[in-house]
């Protein structure tokens, strides 16, 4: 069944920082400029923001796009003044590692909560924007709110799967580990061969066809079918020049050689093996 793109919402937007903006130029290239705050809630007062969703009509998105740590505050003071919004209203967060108890307060007023979280970085860059078509979005909510996060997720040309709170931990976990933590294994490489010789720039460069062809294959068969190296060969003699190499350049960086060995170690027996990897 293919779903079909929903019109955008009327939208509130509150968070001026990069996923901010990217929604706002989003639902803006989609006919529904909304209005658009300042991230942290001391710097626009909640009347301003039930102001301004009275003006964009009744049924608008109040789309919070601010800093995990500001979310809790803002669901409080929005929920001080939530009498004033505007009949069908709903307020959705962004957060992903927070669930919908976050938004408990404009709740309590009655008002239609959820969660719509996008499975993607920004950049701040101006191609932002168009980040959205085809990506995850981590929905939540009852209801009125689980619908609107639904139906925000397509409208941005995404692909919404229910997340609930009690796996929202371990969603998380997973983005920062796929996100974060591959940026990581890229500075590593970079710095060693930094190392090796190789101005910074001419590093990345070199390293652009490997990971990319590394990634594209993981993804494409799957971590286990498409490992390579010396650990998918049995190769103990390699790893442990690996080991002395790293212990001479870097010792610091042992124990995330050794974490990422154990890894590569467990696909193995998963996969098709063999020993021309």
């Amino acid at each position: 069944m293919i779903a079909v793109r929903p019109l955008p919402p009327r939208a509130v937007v509150v968070g001026k920082g990069r996923l901010g903006r990217a929604l706002a130029e989003c639902l803006g290239h989609a006919g529904s400029p909304p209005a658009v705050f300042a991230g942290r809630e001391g710097r626009a007062h909640p009347g301003e923001i039930v102001l301004a969703a009275r003006k964009a009509g009744p049924d608008v998105f109040l789309l919070l796009a601010v800093r995990d740590d500001a979310l809790a505050g803002l669901a409080g003071a929005l929920a001080e003044v939530a009498a004033g919004l505007p009949a069908g209203a709903v307020a959705l967060h962004h957060s992903g590692a927070h669930d919908t108890e976050v938004l408990a307060p404009l709740a309590g007023t009655g008002l239609a909560t959820g969660s719509c979280h996008p499975l993607q970085t920004f950049t701040g860059s101006p191609g932002d924007a168009a980040r959205f078509p085809g990506i995850t979005f981590a929905i939540d909510g009852s209801g009125p709110g689980l619908a609107a996060a639904r139906s925000l997720a397509l409208a941005l040309g995404g692909r919404p799967i229910v997340v609930t709170s009690g796996h929202r931990p371990l969603y998380h976990l997973a983005a920062s580990l796929g996100a974060n933590g591959l940026t990581g294994l890229v500075a590593a490489s970079r710095d060693a061969l930094v190392g090796a010789g190789l101005a910074p720039e001419d590093a990345l460069e070199a390293l652009a066809p490997l990971l990319r062809s590394a990634l594209e294959e993981a993804l494409r068969l799957g971590p286990e079918a498409s490992l390579t190296g010396p650990v998918a060969r049995g190769d103990e003699a390699t790893l442990e020049r690996h080991r002395r190499t790293l212990l001479a350049w870097d010792a610091r960086r042992v124990a995330l050689l050794e974490a990422l060995l154990r890894e590569q170690r467990r696909l193995v027996p998963l996969g098709p093996g063999g020993a021309e990897c």
